[in-house]
């Protein structure tokens, strides 16, 4: 008789482990669920790293030609991302350094994008940089600056103002 209270015992376990497992399945087949849904916002943010204030001191006879330069940096969740310089005028009284073709600028592409390569004379609105790499949490790009004078620029003084915006490019 304990012989058959011991396997009873056993058949009793056995079949509360069965009816635990099987509603153990039933429960993780059925029930409620979560949706999760996410909206990441794009974001662009440009900065000037070093040069923000470019003093150019020269003259005709000693010092004909200065450069410089400005470091910008981007940090973008964009896929490309391209930066636009916006200059303003650049007089001498009515000597226009630009349009007397004395100021230039160029560029260097932290990757693939598309630089300036050669001096070019900076008027109006002109991409710095175009279609670069983006997804990125900050990368440099410079922009150099050269001004070269002879005798038919006048002396005085002029002030530039620049203003660079960066733009995810589609």
């Amino acid at each position: 008789m304990a012989t058959r209270k011991k396997t009873y015992a056993v058949i009793g376990i056995v079949l509360c482990l069965i009816l635990a497992l099987s509603l153990g399945g039933f429960a993780a087949k059925g029930g409620e669920g979560v949706k999760v849904k996410v909206r990441v916002a794009g974001q662009i943010l440009l900065s000037i790293v070093d040069g923000s204030e470019i003093s150019f001191n020269v003259d005709p006879l000693s010092n004909p030609e200065a450069t410089a330069e400005t470091t910008l940096s981007v940090m973008t969740n964009a896929k490309k991302y391209t930066i636009i310089g916006t200059f303003g005028r650049f007089l001498i009284g009515n000597y226009d350094l630009v349009k007397n073709e004395r100021f230039f600028i160029r560029s260097v592409a932290p990757g693939s994008g598309g630089a300036i390569d050669d001096w070019t004379l900076p008027k109006g609105d002109v991409t710095i940089l175009k279609n670069e790499d983006g997804l990125t949490m900050g990368e440099n790009t410079v922009v150099q600056y050269k001004l070269s004078v002879d005798f038919s620029v006048p002396p005085g003084d002029a002030q530039l103002d620049i203003s660079f915006t960066a733009v995810a490019a589609l």
